[in-house]
Order: C-alpha cells, then structure tokens, then sequence
C-alpha cells in the first residue's frame, strides 16, 4: 500500500499486516504485535478487506477468518518455525518464539526513536524474519546507538534474560 490512508486500518493491523511476508505464520504476527492488542480478529478483517490473501500450498489453521478457512483454493500455509541455525543454537521453537515476541517490540521501539536518519533500519527490524532475523540486525542497531543503556534490554531479551 502506497497510500497509508488508502484503507482504513487500525495501527496494530498495518502493523501486522507489515510483518506477513509469506513466511510468518498468523501466530508469529499475532504474537510480535500482541503488544500492540492486535487479535484474530485484526487479521481477519485483514483478510476480508482482500488486503491479506492465504499463501497457497497449506491448510487454513482454525484460527484464521472463516472466509479463509471457507475457500480451499485459497489455503494459509504454516510454515515451520524449526531453522538450521534454530537447531544449531538448541533453542526450541517455543523459546525462540517468545524471545522474538519480548524482543521485537524493544528493537522497533529503540530504533524508531533513533530518528529519520534510521529509518532503514527500523524498516529492517519491522520486516526481520523472526528471531534469527533480530539478531542478524543487532550488529546495525549497535552501531546506530551510542547509548549502550537502551541497548541493554533488547540484548536481554535476546539472549533469554528478560
């Protein structure tokens, strides 16, 4: 969407709607903008507004719209948490996850106060595939932030210690 104001959505639902790329799965959206009070129900009238379409190649999970679930043609895929590098690291996925969900509101918070000079960066943050893809980013935001006090707890919180 070009326009922001082309559709009228909330701010948890563009924030949402940001972060499907075909690769997320509903539950990895809803739990990065929980914090946001995005809902199931955010993302199904995302999928009603024709603004998200299913990925095809799966089967609707139940808690997609039931207009989704309602067109077989039309499937949401869930593709695995599980990576390489997950499985390298002995992180489970649920750890992963939950990591990732305390984590992803810190870094797009830090790096949206960081001004226009990084809006790249809070684009990247904003679009980062999950855990792995938070902390491929950290070498870019440390070096955006010379305060390593609001570093701290995003660091934590990657690391498991928040």
């Amino acid at each position: 969407m070009k326009d922001r104001h082309a559709v009228d959505i909330t701010h948890g639902q563009r924030s949402a709607l940001i972060l499907f790329d075909g690769h997320r799965t509903v539950r990895d959206v809803l739990d990065a903008t929980g914090p946001l009070g995005v809902t199931t129900a955010d993302i199904d009238a995302l999928v009603s507004r024709g603004l998200l379409l299913p990925a095809e190649g799966g089967a609707a999970p139940a808690h997609v719209a039931p207009a989704v679930a309602a067109a077989p043609s039309r499937p949401v895929t869930t593709p695995a948490l599980a990576t390489p590098a997950a499985a390298a690291d002995g992180l489970t996925d649920q750890e992963r996850v939950r990591r990732y969900s305390i984590a992803y509101p810190l870094a797009t918070a830090l790096t949206a106060k960081l001004g226009f000079k990084s809006f790249r960066l809070n684009m990247a943050v904003e679009a980062a595939h999950g855990y792995e893809g938070l902390l491929e980013l950290m070498p870019r935001i440390r070096s955006a932030t010379s305060d390593a006090r609001l570093l701290r707890p995003l660091e934590d919180a990657l690391a498991g210690r928040g």
